[in-house]
């Protein structure tokens, strides 16, 4: 997902674009080394692995992911005989893909949940792998084994091997040997380890750079061939960039993108690269653009954490600890840590987050949002298995009502069905199901409000889940700049040369190729604000009676006369609805007076669907004696995240916590005057080219300006003991970043006008001079037409 172009660069966007060198008069970092050309192309060699493991697991997402990498290399004019791929069985004419080009019939969804699902449900499409202009090969571990021993004298000193992985993959069963991390290949059972990939590689000559890209869940435990190659420090001969950690999956393993092309880090990573041909700018860009749960990485990132992880634990500290330190070291010289901080900032604007400069600050973000997505996960869940039961129930009622349909959807009938037989069926039995399920309008309203629930509900936990991995990827940041801070301090001299051949190794180019026809990704909408979601989420939060139950046995319900639907109450929540309603475990619900419970499990979906705190009366046996109480639904007990952002125009602006520097802050905001708020740096040239206007603004508009940075005191001295120009006459510094917090600063220079209430007005980030400040209503004479 490619986030929206950004109306105005700020000092750090416009890095980016240049590639990590600053404009203006901005300090040039120390980061990233300058970019290898690869521009002798006949030393790029390329090996892609899409193993599969068998036809209905080898997604067609895969090929597509090797076919758009494929047609970018012929763009680039590379011989056929330099590109080897490893697909499922190879040049086989069987069947071995999964494709999608059945769909399911419009009101399939009405079987889902039941027991007709699995027998009647659209089967996997197969068809043949094909890659036109090249011959594949079985992506098998004697295959493998061959290509290498053929290739080891083919491959000469200085030669670069791009190692492209789209697959599946298995975490190492013990965590802490990454060397047991596994690429799926083709066969059951039968895998590829970075332990035998970098016995592989060996075979190739110690001067031959191996560059990988790979896409699999758990892909990060690979970044281990960068020392496994040669069983020591890296020397800059394997390097690699990964979809996720070795502990974590990628975006395939989630059920919210089966069946979606183009999301996830293979589509990004290749798209950017084809646009730039710099390998470092695509993992950039794939860090901000990949709207998935993929945590990208790079060998040096894992290096790093592998490092301050060992150095922590050396010292006796835990590592977010020897982390914050540093950063704080770190910080001392912001200018040259540019591109990072700015990286910082484009994954907060895209996702709507106050960016970071500790772990601390991050935590408090992170912490409450991971509890936020066990919490929509948990509310998906119950709303899902109310709308398998409501399913369950709806087809129930059908098959009663159409005795005819009954021998026809025996387990026994449909155990006999052949592929077009059962398609043909479910194509019957839907017509029929569902225009009953329309003509009962009671029914077809209680399905269709479950339908829409569960689906924003999942929708909703899904991009949490997304934004918890966006602080997966802050944090790795946050981490490379408080681990190049410990090799500069700390490191060993070959720690730090083996530091220096990684990022040499990871830092190459080749001429862009152009994305091939075909290939484009769709322009995506915005990320959903997290305060949207929030308050979509309030919209479909389910009421609550705080018990644990099941269904009461068949000799109890025969005895007392009870519906299928009676409940026995296996637990009670202290300080829940039940417990208030005086609800104890080894009761029997019924239902409410009058209206039983009918169906299995119906007392979750009535619970969830009851109106909060409107007193509902249900019915009760306890013992032998039928009782009625009066219980109050709540809401189900929630913590929303209050992470900050930008505040909303319109909402009321927060307080200031800053200290004076020259001149005084106000004391507040609804003073009746209006003020601007310019967060700014020292080191931010766009800050600085702002100023001209923002003079202009305050004199026209009578408005207070307050600049406000979070740098010590002693670097603004610096700053203006060498500044001539014009700049606001009240200068405050926001020593524990509160206020860049409380107003979700993501970016410099932000402006934030704030009127004589105190109430905001807007809101922008970065600055060009044809754009202006972006403020309703004011335009400046000077601005270039």
């Amino acid at each position: 997902m490619r986030p929206p172009v950004p109306r105005s660069l700020s000092c750090g966007a416009l890095a980016l674009v240049l590639s990590g060198i600053l404009a203006s008069g901005c300090c040039v970092p120390r980061a990233d080394p300058a970019p290898a050309p690869l521009s002798a192309l006949d030393r790029l060699h390329v090996v892609a692995i899409n193993g599969g493991g068998s036809p209905s697991q080898n997604y067609q997402s895969h090929l597509l992911h090797v076919r758009h990498l494929h047609a970018m290399l012929r763009q680039l004019a590379i011989p056929p005989e330099r590109i080897t791929v490893f697909a499922s069985d190879g040049e086989d004419p069987g069947l071995d893909l999964a494709t999608r080009e059945a769909r399911s019939e419009p009101d399939f969804w009405l079987l889902e949940g039941t027991r007709l699902e699995a027998a009647l449900q659209t089967p996997t499409v197969l068809a043949n792998s094909t890659l036109p202009g090249a011959r594949l090969r079985p992506a098998t571990l004697p295959e493998l084994e061959r290509w290498f021993a053929e290739e080891t004298d083919g491959l000469q000193p200085g030669d670069t091997l791009l190692l492209y992985v789209t697959d599946h993959g298995t975490r190492a069963p013990r965590d802490g040997d990454q060397l047991d991390t596994a690429i799926t290949l083709w066969g059951p059972d039968h895998k590829l380890t970075v332990r035998q990939l970098a016995s592989l590689l060996q075979r190739l000559g110690p001067d031959v750079r191996v560059v990988t890209v790979m896409s699999q869940c758990y892909s990060g435990g690979f970044a281990t061939l960068a020392s496994a190659r040669k069983d020591d420090l890296p020397d800059g001969t394997t390097c690699g960039f990964f979809s996720s950690p070795h502990d974590r999956p990628a975006y395939g393993c989630y059920p919210e993108n089966r069946g979606r092309d183009n999301v996830g880090h293979s589509f990004h990573f290749l798209d950017a690269l084809a646009r730039s041909g710099d390998f470092l700018e695509a993992h950039r860009e794939t860090l901000v653009a990949d709207a998935t749960p993929d945590v990208p990485l790079r060998s040096s990132d894992v290096w790093l954490r592998d490092r301050l992880t060992a150095a922590a634990a050396a010292s006796g500290r835990a590592l977010d600890d020897l982390v914050e330190e540093l950063l704080h070291d770190a910080w001392r010289t912001p200018g040259a840590w540019e591109p990072e901080i700015r990286l910082l900032d484009r994954l907060g604007q895209a996702y709507g987050f106050f960016s970071p400069r500790s772990l601390a600050e991050l935590r408090q973000q992170s912490t409450t949002l991971e509890a936020t997505v066990e919490q929509l996960r948990s509310h998906h869940q119950a709303w899902d298995r109310a709308f398998d039961a409501a399913r369950r129930a709806n087809l129930d009622t059908f098959l009663s009502r159409a005795p005819s349909w009954q021998p026809r959807v025996a387990d026994a009938a449909l155990r006999r069905l052949s592929g077009d037989a059962s398609r043909a069926l479910a194509r019957a039995l839907l017509a029929d199901l569902g225009q009953a399920t329309r003509t009962d309008a009671a029914m077809h309203a209680r399905l269709a409000t479950l339908r829409q629930r569960t689906s924003v509900a999942r929708d909703i936990a899904y991009r949490m889940e997304v934004r918890a991995a966006v602080f997966q990827r802050m944090r790795y940041i946050l981490l490379g700049i408080a681990g190049r801070t410990w090799l500069a301090r700390q490191g060993s001299p070959a720690e730090r040369d083996a530091f220096a051949a990684l990022l040499r190794c990871e830092a190459i180019q080749i001429p862009p190729p152009g994305v091939p026809p075909g290939a484009e990704l769709a322009r995506p909408q915005p990320f959903p604000r997290l305060e949207d979601d929030l308050a979509a989420a309030s919209q479909v939060l389910p009421a609550w009676m705080g018990i644990q139950f099941a269904a009461a046995d068949a000799e109890r319900r025969s005895r007392a006369r009870l519906e299928p639907g009676a409940a026995r109450v296996l637990t009670v929540y202290p300080e829940s609805p039940a417990a208030a309603a005086g609800l104890r475990p080894g009761d029997i619900v019924i239902g409410p007076p009058g209206a039983p419970f009918r169906e299995p499990d119906q007392i979750r979906e009535w619970t969830m669907l009851s109106r909060v705190d409107e007193p509902q009366l249900l019915e009760v046996l306890r013992g032998d004696d039928r009782v009625q109480i009066s219980l109050v639904p709540k809401p189900m007990p929630v913590r929303w995240p209050a992470l900050p952002g930008p505040p909303k125009p319109g909402s009321p602006a927060p307080s200031l916590e800053l200290d004076e520097y020259r001149g005084v802050p106000p004391a507040t905001l609804a003073a009746g005057r209006p003020h601007l708020l310019f967060f700014w740096a020292t080191w931010c040239s766009i800050c600085k080219s702002a100023l001209p206007e923002l003079d202009a603004f305050a004199r026209e508009r009578k408005a207070a300006v307050v600049a406000i940075s979070d740098e010590p005191r002693e670097r603004l001295d610096r700053f203006f003991a060498s500044y001539s120009g014009v700049f606001p006459q009240v200068v405050s510094i926001d020593r524990d970043r509160r206020t860049f917090a409380a107003f979700g600063i993501s970016g410099l220079p932000t402006f934030v006008l704030v009127d004589g209430d105190g109430t905001v007005r807007s809101t922008a980030t970065g600055y060009t001079a044809r754009r202006g400040l972006e403020i309703d209503g004011w335009r400046w004479s000077q601005r270039p037409p």
